[in-house]
């Protein structure tokens, strides 16, 4: 199982990022990449946010060494990036979590991917109508 400081080193060299060049996505300094990838250190839940997003994946799936393999579909990427044009990241990062979170019970299942796709539609649209409902926008 990898640890988060292997994930943010592997996905970074298969993108074809240098550190400076992930630093400068993330928001941090390449000192801080370096430390995260080789002396072990954890990075603030919202640095790694913001790792996670110049890493186009999720700041749960780097947290959880029990996940190996990341694989956002097209279609939610849409999702996550509607979600967060009009509700901002924190948003974004909430939903890409549920939906992260909720594949686990699709998994190994008979359903057809138009079925998945349109289960996580129905997420992703409860989760705005809540929002949208509470009066929270960006």
């Amino acid at each position: 199982m990898a640890d988060i400081c292997e994930k943010i080193r592997k996905i970074r060299t298969d993108k074809g990022m240098t550190q400076q060049e992930l630093a400068d996505k993330a928001g941090i300094t390449k000192r801080a990449v370096a430390s995260y990838e080789s002396e072990g250190r954890k990075p603030h839940p919202t640095t790694l946010k913001h790792i996670a997003q110049a890493l186009g994946v999720t700041a749960e799936f780097l947290r959880d060494d029990s996940l190996e393999i990341f694989v956002m579909p097209p279609s939610e990427v849409l999702y996550i990036e509607n979600i967060r044009a009009n509700y901002g990241d924190d948003a974004a990062d909430e939903v890409s979590d549920l939906l992260t979170k909720s594949r686990s019970l699709l998994a190994g299942g008979t359903l057809s991917q138009e079925a998945k796709d349109n289960f996580f539609l129905a997420l992703t649209n409860a989760y705005i109508a809540c929002r949208s409902a509470s009066g929270e926008q960006k």
